[in-house]
């Protein structure tokens, strides 16, 4: 029995899902490419600047 190429390649690549959706698809593609929005990094910047703050105030609290 002769395998087809198409098989062989769906055999040969099905382990690439994410949450149970094919990565190779195209509106999967655009999904993860998409490029990020000044204010959502602005927010992640802030978020970061501030968890810092606080774990250092945290810190210096603690030992001294």
């Amino acid at each position: 029995m002769s395998v087809s190429k198409r098989e062989m390649e769906e055999r040969r690549y099905n382990w690439f899902y994410f949450h149970g959706k094919d990565i190779r698809t195209k509106k999967f593609q655009k999904k993860i490419n998409k490029k990020p929005t000044l204010t959502y990094a602005i927010l992640v910047n802030t978020a970061i600047i501030l968890g810092s703050i606080l774990i250092f105030w945290i810190v210096v609290n603690l030992v001294g």
